[in-house]
């Protein structure tokens, strides 16, 4: 993590330009382009003593911006108070510029909550005011980038950067600071996720700043910065350094007395010291930021957070952990507010922070060293329980930054840091259950640790939705709700298919402005309906007797944890009456295997489907009792991408014919779920006691620019399970099989739903994962995912007996993001879906199979039935192959 260097567009914008007083316009902007600021203040102050009012609040500030610029921010603050906040005024666009300034100042002391506040509310005065598309409202937009990128949420800092670049190009021309100032704001977006696009921005910025104000300016330094810090994080570290040196200088030379850009770029060049190996350097830069820092700020700025754990982290890898810990407490009371206990036994509560990533950096460093202290000297049980007391509060902190997260992506971005906080929560609890005697409640403690690393966005997507409908909303609403959706979820699909660049523009300005309408509409929800607040968000992780209660003494539950960081496999297997924990070593080329051995079933090469089945039999299926009958298995990481199974219950032997391979399958009905939480509101929710009515759907043919090949053969699968269900059937085939009946409502009237057609998943863009249908006057037959999400469904089981529609994109924290994924959130309680794609005629057999098992049934059961299904072709030579079974699974409890 990096300070950001905010600067604000200190030029008077054309929209309150005065004609008359272009002189002093031009003179201002003159003085704070040298920058000669002390200058320029002294001429604001003589000027803005007026009884022309909007000229006086205009130029006070303008003032304040200057104020800010310098880091004075109680100056600001009490210019706004003394010489603005006095002056009453009724014009929304005056109050506007007031409000975005304050929250400026807010931005600038890291208090996040309030900058927000006043942010939001002065784009709202903007808006009121008819001027969304003024250079001040593009100021406004670029500041909330700026909070946005603070706080992690990636998608909404570039939603608002993007649109305050294209006011800015609008309004300014492509040569201007407003468009540069813009450049370095997405380059800050971009900087984390994609370098080159980062370094494009910020090479745009400097190019900019060097024809404007030559050598050495604050801009340009800030544009060193920028690009030293990509450098760095390219691992060109001379590049760096020469970027960071140059911007010392500069800061050096314009504030003598030192300033918070200088201490970064000193803190920046203890980073890349310290990266090439010379740790004695990197301290020293380190102690020299860290001092200019607290001179800017006194003890409390999360700058100063960022700076001890660096200091911590130094100390940590010397094995010196009592300093290490005591840097990191110190980095705890520097981003908090209200704590200064520098204990290393206390943890601080979490209500109160500046930097919600950086605290739980700050945690989960602590928690390290706690960890390493024990290991590597004291061996002290104290030590263990103080890491894992760090854990649980970086628990605590995931799910607050979560809940203040609007955006599903940004959420899902946030679990790749959580996930590493699980694992370390994982590992040191179940080291801690082999330590004492009271064993059962440190393992309780790791099985929560890796159950909250499941699904939590998708958990949450289900609990709003279900809270929607218990908690009185009227229908209007949700109807309104619906109708949002529908639309963000459309224009995030257009937008990746890699439009135009004038349609891309038109495309974001459209998608930002219904992703506020949004964030707004949900707030009044949870305002207006208490008992919505309370339903979504009061949810808590499934303990290991919550699990036990909804079993039968024949079923088992088995969870997958993946601890990368250690190669360690760890798999909770929870019965009725039994919890036990395996740990056990994972091969270093575990996704290696678990690829090949996808290709061994889908290419059917015996030889290497033997091979690694023995292998990943060996470490997957330890501790799986043969009592058992049922299984349910929640995957974790990749493992979210095979069929369990084809793997082996005994060594499988070279030439062993497919048939006589005693699979997983033969002894065990399985499922899947996404997360134990899942399964359990999936449990509490009623099964439909309606005749199984089943609604199946076949396209058969397909258009010539869908580039797919026909499906003769699913019209025999549809009309052959169509004569299973007799009068209870509805059968929607060839041009009937079209989009628009599939939105039209009808889908919530069946128990059954059956979709026999093409489906892709798109793994870089899951949004673009799609099922093929008929086109319709207004749809183009192509079902997005997203799509998916707005439907009502309240099948008991749906079935995609399609290509590859199991498959998905997979995130660390969320598991694999697919059709699934968006068929679970649209209400469907269990799902069969396919790994890969499978001839028509094989796959209608085994779909016809399943059902006449499943009719044959007193109760449903899902699993025993696609049991049968498979162990009956598994009989048969013609499909005893995996390839032709394997790929069917089915989701669900």
């Amino acid at each position: 993590m990096r300070r950001i260097i905010i600067i604000s567009l200190l030029l008077f914008t054309t929209t309150l330009s005065f004609s008359q007083e272009s002189w002093l316009i031009k003179r201002i902007d003159s003085l704070v382009a040298i920058p000669n600021y002390g200058d320029a203040e002294k001429l604001i102050i003589s000027q803005a003593n007026t009884s022309d009012l909007k000229k006086s609040i205009i130029l006070f500030n303008r003032l304040a911006e200057i104020q800010i610029t310098q880091g004075k921010l109680d100056q600001a603050e009490e210019t706004i108070d003394k010489w603005i906040s006095t002056k009453k005024t009724d014009d929304p666009f005056l109050k506007a510029i007031t409000e975005t300034n304050i929250g400026f100042i807010q931005l600038n002391r890291s208090r996040n909550d309030l900058a927000l506040e006043n942010l939001q509310d002065a784009l709202a005065l903007f808006q009121k005011a008819g001027q969304r598309d003024t250079e001040e409202a593009a100021k406004c937009l670029s500041y909330l980038s700026l909070l946005y990128w603070s706080v992690g949420k990636l998608n909404q800092a570039e939603d608002n950067g993007l649109i305050a670049l294209q006011i800015r190009q609008k309004l300014k021309g492509e040569t201007s600071e407003e468009v540069a100032a813009s450049y370095n704001d997405l380059g800050l977006v971009y900087g984390q996720t994609d370098s080159d696009k980062a370094l494009e921005y910020y090479e745009k910025a400097l190019a900019v700043y060097e024809k404007m104000h030559g050598d050495e300016h604050p801009k340009i330094a800030i544009a060193n910065t920028n690009i030293g810090f990509i450098y760095n994080k390219m691992k060109l570290y001379g590049d760096a350094v020469n970027n960071f040196e140059n911007a010392e200088s500069i800061w050096k030379k314009i504030y003598p007395e030192g300033h918070p850009n200088q201490a970064l770029a000193l803190f920046n060049l203890g980073l890349t010291y310290g990266q090439m190996g010379n740790k004695k350097a990197s301290l020293e830069y380190y102690e020299k930021s860290l001092a200019l820092y607290k001179k800017a700020y006194g003890e409390k700025h999360p700058d100063i957070s960022i700076v001890l754990n660096e200091i911590g982290l130094l100390k940590y890898n010397e094995a010196k952990y009592d300093e290490a810990l005591q840097s990191f407490q110190d980095a705890l009371c520097a981003n908090i507010p209200n704590f200064n206990n520098r204990s290393i036994a206390v943890n601080p509560r979490i209500n109160n922070y500046y930097r919600g990533k950086i605290l739980l950096y700050s945690l989960r460093l602590k928690a390290q060293a706690l960890e390493a202290k024990h290991f590597g000297k004291t061996l002290r049980l104290t030590e263990l329980t103080s890491a894992l007391s760090c854990l649980y509060s970086c628990d605590s902190l995931i799910d607050d930054i979560r809940f203040h997260s609007s955006d599903e992506n940004d959420k899902i971005e946030l679990g790749s840091s959580a996930n590493e906080v699980y694992e370390d929560g994982v590992r040191v609890a179940h080291a801690m259950s082999e330590m004492t005697i009271n064993f059962k409640q440190y393992e309780q403690a790791a099985f929560y640790f890796a159950e909250k690393s499941k699904s939590a966005v998708l958990q949450e997507s289900i609990a709003d939705a279900e809270a929607k409908s218990f908690a009185g909303i009227p229908e209007a609403l949700l109807d309104e709700e619906k109708t949002l959706k529908a639309s963000i979820a459309t224009l995030t699909q257009k937008l990746s298919q890699k439009p135009s660049v004038e349609e891309e523009k038109l495309l974001r300005e459209s998608l930002f402005n219904l992703n506020q309408k949004y964030e707004t509409f949900t707030k009044q929800l949870e305002k207006n309906y208490p008992d919505y607040f309370d339903l979504k968000y009061n949810q808590t992780t499934p303990s290991i007797a919550d699990i036990q209660k909804i079993l039968d003494n024949k079923t088992a539950i088995v969870c997958y944890f993946i601890a990368e960081k250690n190669q360690r496999l760890y798999s909770f297997i929870i019965s009725k009456s039994k919890f036990r924990i395996y740990n056990s070593t994972m091969p270093s080329d575990f996704d290696r295997l678990i690829k090949g051995f996808n290709n061994s079933l889908y290419f059917s090469v015996a030889d290497s489907y033997s091979r690694i089945s023995n292998q990943l039999s060996k470490l997957l299926l330890r501790g799986i009792s043969p009592g058992y009958k049922d299984i349910v298995i929640i995957p974790g990481g990749r493992l979210g991408t095979m069929p369990f199974e084809a793997l082996s219950t005994s060594k499988i032997i070279e030439h062993q014919s497919y048939s006589t391979i005693d699979y997983l399958a033969k002894k065990y009905s399985i499922s899947y779920e996404f997360s134990a939480g899942l399964l359990l509101q999936k449990s509490r929710s009623s099964k439909q006691s309606q005749p199984s009515s089943i609604f199946l759907c076949a396209p058969i043919t397909f258009p010539v620019k869908d580039n797919l090949d026909d499906l003769p053969g699913t019209e025999k699968e549809v009309s052959n399970i169509a004569q299973l269900f007799a009068s209870t059937a509805m059968i929607a085939k060839g041009t009937d099989a079209n989009e628009s009946l599939i939105k039209s409502g009808k889908l919530s009237e069946y128990r059954y739903l059956h979709f026999a057609t093409h489906g892709i998943v798109d793994e870089e863009s899951p949004e673009l994962s799609r099922i093929y249908l008929q086109s319709a006057p207004s749809e183009d037959g192509n079902v997005f995912s997203g799509e998916i999400f707005n439907l009502k469904l309240n099948a008991d089981l749906t079935v995609l007996s399609a290509c590859q529609t199991g498959l998905g994109k997979f995130s660390k924290g969320e598991g694999v993001i697919g059709l699934s994924r968006a068929l679970v959130y649209a209400g469907a309680k269990n799902i069969m879906v396919s790994y890969w794609s499978v001839s028509d005629e094989s796959t209608s057999e085994l779909m016809t199979s399943f059902y006449e098992k499943l009719l044959a049934q007193s109760s449903p059961n899902f699993r025993e039935a696609l049991q049968q299904a498979k162990t009956e072709m598994i009989k048969k030579s013609t499909y005893a192959a995996p390839y032709y079974w394997a790929p069917f699974v089915l989701i669900g409890f």
